[in-house]
């Protein structure tokens, strides 16, 4: 990803640069999505907008951080960001977060401002390669300690801290277990699907498990194509026991799993590759899909163009 195109609101100042001082950068106090954009035959749209914004707008309620916004005008925001950012595809970043370099933790004592960040982020022509994967020593949040429905900044601090090590032993990412069950919960930053006998599985939400989005897609694209689905706990051996492993998130879409330490899955995917197939015209608006997933991308409001800063 590269090339970067930035909106804030709020009034509280345009720069793109947050003070080295601000709350969110020393304590992690912001809550954010991640957002595709693609290009379609009628123009630009953005995937799946408004379950996006809801779950911002869940976030924030989570942690209690305090903010002026609701889905309308979350929705305008990002809309308009995505126009003026003149890209057809992107990687669509809105974060609520504080611009005041002062101390504390109660959230409540600060102001929270709503900016808007865009990469651009063009589709692989061909499927990324299959990953090679590694059971994490680092567990994933309790939900005793955070609440981990939260898309917050600081929790990625975990993701970092189990995708380095995993890196550092020649893996290219980690599975996260539920620190309490000790289950399989997700990856560093994907969700984590397995096939067996033709059926997909997925842990379920009562362990440490983010709700992602494009986790909900593919379950509905699987039921769709007659594929039998189930939301459960799974134990490390039934990865290893599985026909095909692979991993979903905004960014990367669906990633196969190739191997998970020493264990090397078959090469012949077709459950995943039928869902690969299926994600791929829903986004671009290519065959059946859902309309009400695709929301079009157009020039900016005058109302709240003014109050935008790019640079």
């Amino acid at each position: 990803m590269h090339t970067s195109h930035t909106t804030v609101v709020d009034g509280l100042g345009q720069e793109r640069e947050l003070p080295f001082g601000s709350n969110s950068v020393q304590h992690g106090t912001a809550v954010f999505e991640g957002i595709r954009m693609y290009a379609t035959p009628t123009g630009p749209v953005l995937f799946r907008l408004d379950a996006h914004l809801e779950r911002l707008l869940d976030s924030a309620e989570l942690l209690g951080i305090p903010h002026a916004h609701d889905l309308a005008t979350l929705r305008r925001h990002v809309g308009d960001a995505a126009g003026e950012s003149g890209l057809d595809y992107g990687y669509v970043r809105p974060v609520l977060h504080t611009r005041e370099p002062r101390l504390g933790v109660n959230l409540q004592d600060f102001h929270f401002t709503l900016g808007t960040e865009i990469w651009a982020c063009p589709p692989d022509e061909t499927p990324p390669r299959p990953v090679g994967v590694t059971v994490s020593p680092w567990r994933r949040p309790s939900r005793l300690t955070f609440p981990v429905r939260a898309k917050a900044t600081g929790t990625y601090v975990v993701s970092a801290l189990a995708r380095t090590r995993a890196a550092a032993d020649g893996f290219d990412d980690a599975i996260q277990l539920d620190p309490n069950s000790g289950r399989v919960a997700e990856s560093t930053i994907a969700n984590v699907f397995l096939v067996r006998d033709g059926s997909l599985v997925t842990p379920w939400l009562k362990d440490s498990v983010l709700a992602g989005i494009t986790r909900d897609s593919v379950l509905t694209l699987a039921r769709d194509l007659g594929i039998e689905t189930a939301e459960a706990p799974v134990e490390t051996g039934e990865l290893l026991a599985a026909d095909e492993v692979f991993l979903t998130g905004t960014a990367s879409g669906l990633v196969s799993v190739a191997s998970l330490d020493t264990h090397a899955y078959a090469a012949d995917r077709p459950v995943t590759d039928a869902l690969s197939r299926a994600y791929r015209e829903a986004v671009l608006g290519d065959g059946p899909h859902r309309p009400s997933w695709l929301t079009p991308v157009s020039c900016p409001t005058s109302s709240t163009s003014s109050l935008r800063g790019v640079s």
